[in-house]
């Protein structure tokens, strides 16, 4: 739909202007540079039409609020395009930054899931209001496809909940529902209705007219303590061995957003901002990245079925070769075997591989279930 643009501008008889996205013929609203373009739009009319604006609420129109980055630009990055990278980052974080203290209240209202860069434009509201809904997601789970939140996520969820807090959330990829965030702290209300969600908003914008975020506060402390804190240090002495010992060296998102957690800590918030930016450029032009996205596409596409033909039956496994009979390889032949597949088990000598199937019959009689 050329010419739709995928942030609208709306200004009601009460000065509140409503950005809403809106992704024209996508399901879901990504950072496209179209959407990047028009959300630097949108913040520089903000700043020029401030004087005559009370406040600022940010929605969606579609069923989630926000999906995150393009990941599809990121399969696209090149070996070289660290520079690029870094450069697309610090653009976009400056009219969100601008956003945020732009010297207006600024409310996110979320009907639906606020993931990885969704997550992030809603930590740039100084309120954030979400339906009550079990189902909604929330939170940044970057790791998980070998990337790290670069657009505020780390420096922000650190400075919100601190550093051993936060380390779930950001080190692991944890996702929350909306009464776990409103418990946190990273939720100010929770609404019945669509509603409800913008009536609460508005009246928040009336009762806070020139709201300051936590991290531009003079009086601003990190919770739980800085890097050096007694507690805090300990916790940081062992964490790099955890990482390690999870992701036995091999992804090094965990360890770059961890880096990213504590080196930020000693620093000022937009210093802070810059370090995650030439973090996460750097994963983005790596192999690691590009692997797992990838992989998390074809696994989408095998789920949904889109990458079948129709004419052709679904594939079902008639058996299993696995490599290595510990636990795991047991484990695994196990659950084949639970499904009605035969598995065979490889290991260094038979002895092995004979452990191996001797532990999936005890947990096949444990269960109670033919072997």
């Amino acid at each position: 739909m050329a010419g739709v643009s995928p942030v609208r501008f709306e200004k009601d008889s009460e000065s509140v202007v409503t950005l809403t996205f809106d992704a024209p013929g996508a399901p879901v609203n990504t950072m496209t540079e179209a959407w990047q373009a028009a959300f630097a739009g949108a913040v520089e009319r903000l700043q020029k039409e401030k004087d005559s604006t009370k406040g600022v609420i940010l929605a969606s129109a579609k069923k989630t609020f926000f999906a995150g980055a393009e990941l599809k630009d990121v399969l696209a990055f090149g070996p070289d395009d660290g520079p690029k990278v870094f450069g697309w980052l610090e653009g976009m974080k400056k009219h969100m930054r601008a956003l945020e203290k732009l010297g207006l209240p600024v409310v996110a209202v979320l009907e639906g899931a606020a993931l990885g860069g969704g997550w992030e434009i809603a930590l740039c509201a100084h309120c954030r209001v979400v339906l009550d809904d079990p189902s909604i997601p929330l939170g940044l789970p970057e790791v998980t496809l070998g990337l790290l939140p670069g657009a505020g996520g780390v420096t922000k969820m650190t400075r919100l909940l601190g550093l051993q807090a936060a380390f779930p959330f950001l080190v692991e990829g944890k996702t929350m529902r909306p009464q776990d965030a409103a418990k946190l702290g990273l939720v100010q209300g929770l609404a019945a209705s669509k509603a409800d969600l913008f009536r609460m908003a508005r009246e928040w914008i009336a009762a806070n007219p020139a709201p300051v975020q936590p991290w531009d506060d003079p009086k601003y402390r990190m919770p739980g303590g800085s890097p050096s804190t007694p507690a805090v240090s300990q916790m940081l002495s062992i964490a790099p061995a955890m990482v390690v010992e999870k992701t036995r060296g091999l992804y090094p998102a965990p360890k770059a957003i961890m880096a990213a957690m504590v080196e930020g800590a000693y620093v000022d918030f937009d210093t802070a901002m810059r370090i995650e930016s030439r973090y996460l450029a750097r994963l983005a032009v790596g192999r690691v990245a590009k692997n797992l996205i990838s992989l998390f596409f074809n696994r989408t596409a095998i789920k949904s079925g889109a990458s079948r033909p129709k004419d052709v039956p679904k594939w079902k496994a008639t058996k299993v070769g696995i490599l290595g009979a510990g636990m795991m390889g047991g484990g695994i032949a196990y659950a084949n075997a639970a499904r009605g597949v035969p598995s065979v088990l490889k290991d260094v000598s038979l002895e092995a591989a004979e452990k191996g199937r001797g532990y999936t019959e005890k947990v096949l009689t444990r269960r109670k279930k033919p072997f």
